[in-house]
């Protein structure tokens, strides 16, 4: 039974769950172990006076002090048990590399296994990086999303089934891998037997398209009413500072840059932030586009259902056909229906 604490009586190793209220700030997960001070902090900075925590999840070391909580009514266990390491203890975007290597280089995982194993690892990369953009996770990310890359390029079987095992909850760090890996697909086929292109860098675009989202709240990504001329202008800016961010880092190049910033341009000018037209936007950003927008509309939010593949398809040539470009456009369709 899930007990209210107060958050200046939160510990570490105590098991919160923050419910339908975790959409109001930047955590990217409902339930997790606590597992630093500053995980404390930030969510007393989020405006929580109390959090729900589970006893029965909580490090035995605090559980005793669980009992003088007040009792919830509520089952808690249909949420996923995360624990999210103290980066004191080691580093998890090290951890997740070299498992992600050695997944990738052992002949003996099936393509379908290998599949699953990169596509949870490039979950774990995003969510890393999201939550702690950080100029050492940034290049730490990229390395891995070279590997990826290159595995993508030269493993059809492990491609394909990558295609078929995307994520349908719509967070923003499973939404940077689907529209990673989407992207990658889309690009190994239209820039097939194409020199000039480097691939390694454009995944590392595609993957971080929307680092610069890092910090907006989960509520307004995902609010279903219209968004006021303050959260409107938020939302405008995350394309700018996701440059900035790569540039901080000391990772922007040309191809991340093209895409960070012209993701949400559209063929007909109605796009943001610069309100690029047709040959004004690169190939890099168009591709970027019409995988941001099939992943969109293929994934579960909080105000919409849903829609089958084939569908979000229909529903992009028949509603949205004048925002792409209709080779890349075409050549998606070939891939993906």
């Amino acid at each position: 039974m899930l007990k209210k604490i107060k958050c200046a009586d939160l510990e570490i190793g105590m098991y919160i769950n923050l419910g339908e209220s975790w959409m109001r700030h930047s955590f990217f997960r409902p339930a997790f172990k606590i597992t630093s001070v500053k995980q404390i902090k930030k969510i007393a900075a989020a405006g929580f006076r109390s959090v729900m925590v589970d006893p029965d999840r909580s490090d035995p070391a605090v559980r005793s002090k669980l009992g003088e909580g007040q009792p919830v009514n509520g089952d808690s266990q249909d949420l996923p048990m995360i624990e999210v390491p103290d980066e004191n203890e080691f580093d998890p975007m090290e951890q997740i590399s070299d498992e992600l290597v050695a997944a990738i280089e052992d002949p003996a995982i099936p393509p379908e296994k290998k599949a699953e194993i990169v596509y949870s690892h490039s979950i774990r990369m995003m969510d890393n990086i999201l939550q702690e953009p950080s100029p050492e996770n940034i290049l730490k990310g990229k390395t891995m999303i070279y590997a990826t890359v290159d595995h993508i390029l030269a493993d059809d079987e492990t491609a394909d089934h990558l295609s078929q095992i995307t994520s349908h909850d719509y967070y923003t760090y499973t939404h940077s891998v689907n529209v990673g890996l989407l992207s990658v697909l889309l690009a190994k086929e239209a820039f097939k037997n194409i020199e000039g292109h480097d691939m390694q860098e454009l995944g590392a675009g595609f993957f971080l398209h929307d680092l610069g989202k890092c910090d907006v709240p989960a509520s307004l990504i995902n609010k279903p009413d219209k968004l006021s001329p303050q959260e409107w202008e938020l939302m405008r800016n995350h394309p700018s500072k996701g440059k900035r961010l790569l540039k901080e880092a000391r990772q922007l190049s040309e191809e991340c840059a093209l895409i960070v910033m012209q993701h949400h341009e559209r063929e007909d000018g109605t796009g943001y932030p610069l309100g690029l037209h047709r040959n004004e936007i690169h190939d890099y950003g168009r591709i970027c586009s019409i995988a941001d927008v099939y992943d969109a509309l293929t994934s579960t939010r909080a105000y919409k259902k849903k829609l089958p593949p084939f569908q979000a398809l229909q529903v992009m040539k028949d509603e949205m056909f004048h925002h792409f470009n209709r080779d890349l456009f075409g050549i998606f369709v070939s891939i993906f229906s």
